[in-house]
């Protein structure tokens, strides 16, 4: 009896993960995402420490659905090239498997989570800008887990003295099986056009995300004054938008940052908090 009710339990468990467990990948890792859209997140081309204190921070927030996240990231100089180091974790607890029919009390509780890990370089030649990531991803829901491998590749070309182009492939790779189903991958490919100027910058940019059928669509601008940092986003697809943005603050060698976002899921607003910190 024992058995069997575990292999309705996983079988169950396995069918909700596979439609949204390796989706976390396409959750922003930080308040900064949130607030600056060309982020090493979206585009590893965007690392930019040379000449830099290295910077270590650390980031917490709950998103859509009580989810909760937190990350880890370094930031260095690597001989002529950046460097960086993702490390970050979300998850559900106390999650109910219930059947189709109607009960008054669950089955049972289980625990999902996503974990991954991404080491990333950038560099610099004339006017473009290179970047790449390698990524260690792990889901685990119930007492199944899966892992896999993907690469993530960016480019930016500043072909105008104020206009920057920008193109990424993220998640390239593949999960082996969970169970006895294989978890796919949110493919994305983005680009965007930038335009900068001194304390500002705007741009538009679109994405195709194989885990959604129609392209997303986003548009927003960061600025800074003094020690202020601060920006925002439009996205758009069918069946779903939302607004995010936020605010951060440098204080000597401490950085704060928080982000928020508005969306019409109606399964919560998602908010994140950074500290970070300027190392010697």
């Amino acid at each position: 009896m024992h058995s069997h009710f575990k292999s309705i339990l996983i079988a169950g468990c396995v069918s909700q993960v596979l439609a949204t467990g390796t989706q976390f990948l396409s959750i922003p890792s930080s308040a900064y995402d949130l607030i600056n859209f060309h982020s090493p997140w979206r585009n590893p081309a965007a690392l930019n420490q040379i000449n830099r204190a290295p910077e270590l921070g650390f980031a917490y927030g709950n998103w859509l659905a009580g989810t909760q996240t937190a990350s880890m990231k370094w930031r260095g100089q690597i001989r002529q090239a950046s460097g960086g180091l993702d490390i970050r974790y979300v998850g559900m607890d106390d999650i109910e498997f219930r059947p189709n029919k109607p009960t008054s009390q669950p089955l049972g509780h289980y625990v999902a989570y996503g974990l991954s890990v991404r080491s990333m370089a950038g560099w610099a030649y004339g006017a473009h800008q290179f970047g790449i990531g390698f990524q260690f991803v792990n889901i685990q829901i119930y007492q199944e887990s899966a892992s896999g491998m993907a690469v993530d590749l960016g480019w930016g070309w500043s072909f105008r003295e104020n206009l920057k182009f920008t193109l990424s492939a993220l998640n390239m790779g593949k999960m082996n099986a969970l169970s006895t189903l294989k978890p796919e991958l949110p493919q994305r490919i983005m680009s965007s056009i930038i335009f900068e100027q001194k304390s500002y910058s705007a741009f538009l940019g679109v994405e195709s995300n194989n885990m959604v059928q129609n392209p997303i669509v986003y548009l927003g601008g960061q600025g800074h004054y003094k020690n202020l940092i601060f920006g925002g986003s439009y996205m758009h697809t069918d069946g779903m938008k939302s607004i995010s943005g936020g605010v951060g603050v440098q204080f000597g060698i401490y950085s704060v940052a928080y982000g928020i976002q508005w969306g019409d899921q109606h399964l919560g607003m998602p908010q994140m908090i950074d500290i970070s910190i300027r190392l010697p």
